[in-house]
C-alpha cells in the first residue's frame, strides 16, 4: 500500500509503498477515505516535542474510512461501518486517570499517528473500542477534524461547569476555535440536565 512516511525529522514525509497492516485481536484494518492535517501531525513529523515519535512513522490522526477487516474479539465494529480514527488510540480504561476521565494521562496510553502509525496511508490498524462511528450521510471530510479539535472543544465545555444559559468566550478560530459554538449547541441538552 501507499503511505506518507516520516524517516528523518529535518526532511519532508515520503510516499512509498509498505506492507498493509494485518488486524490482531481487538483490532480493526480501516481502509482509508480521507485524513486531516493537525498541526500535531506536523509536529510529529518534525520532533517538535520532547517526547519524540519513533521513526519511520506514518502521521495522521484525524482519519476516516470503512472497516475491512475485523481481528479477534471485536464486538464494537463489524466489516463495512464507516469508522473514524482519532488521536486517542488506547487507553487502559481502568487506571486512576481513565477512570476519572483523565484517560489522556494513561500511561498506557497509544497515540495515533505518533506512537503507533497512523491514516497518511491508504490503510490503517486501529484498535477497535477506539475508532468512532460516523453515521451515514456525514461527509467523511467533516468527519475527520471532529476526532482531534472537535473532541478537544467538546471535553473542553464538559469539565467547565457552563450550564445552558452560561456565556462562554472562545480564542481562537483554528480548528479548536471554530467547533466551539458547534459543540456548545450539540451539548446543550446534558448542560439542561444539569
Amino acid at each position: 500500500m501507499k503511505a506518507a512516511v516520516v524517516h528523518s525529522f529535518d526532511k519532508p514525509l515520503t510516499i512509498e509503498d509498505v506492507p498493509k497492516p494485518k488486524a490482531d485481536s481487538g483490532e480493526v484494518v480501516v481502509k482509508i477515505e480521507t485524513c486531516g492535517l493537525c498541526h500535531s501531525d506536523i509536529h510529529a513529523a518534525h520532533g517538535d516535542w520532547p517526547f519524540k515519535p519513533n521513526l519511520p512513522l506514518i502521521p495522521g490522526h484525524e482519519a476516516v474510512g470503512i472497516v475491512e477487516s475485523v481481528g479477534n474479539g471485536v464486538k464494537e465494529v463489524k466489516e463495512g461501518d464507516r469508522v473514524a480514527i482519532p488521536w486517542m488510540g488506547y487507553a487502559c480504561g481502568s487506571c486512576r486517570d481513565c477512570v476519572s476521565g483523565w484517560e489522556t494521562q494513561c500511561e498506557q496510553q497509544v497515540m495515533t499517528g505518533y506512537t503507533v502509525d497512523g491514516g497518511y496511508a491508504e490503510y490503517a490498524k486501529a484498535n477497535a473500542r477506539f475508532v468512532g462511528k460516523v453515521p451515514k450521510g456525514v461527509d467523511p471530510l467533516a468527519a475527520g477534524p471532529l476526532t482531534c479539535a472537535g473532541v478537544t472543544v467538546y471535553k473542553a465545555v464538559k469539565v467547565s461547569g457552563a450550564g445552558s444559559s452560561d456565556l462562554l468566550a472562545v480564542f481562537g478560530i483554528g480548528g479548536l476555535g471554530s467547533f466551539g459554538g458547534t459543540i456548545c449547541r450539540y451539548c446543550r441538552s446534558d448542560c439542561d440536565s444539569r
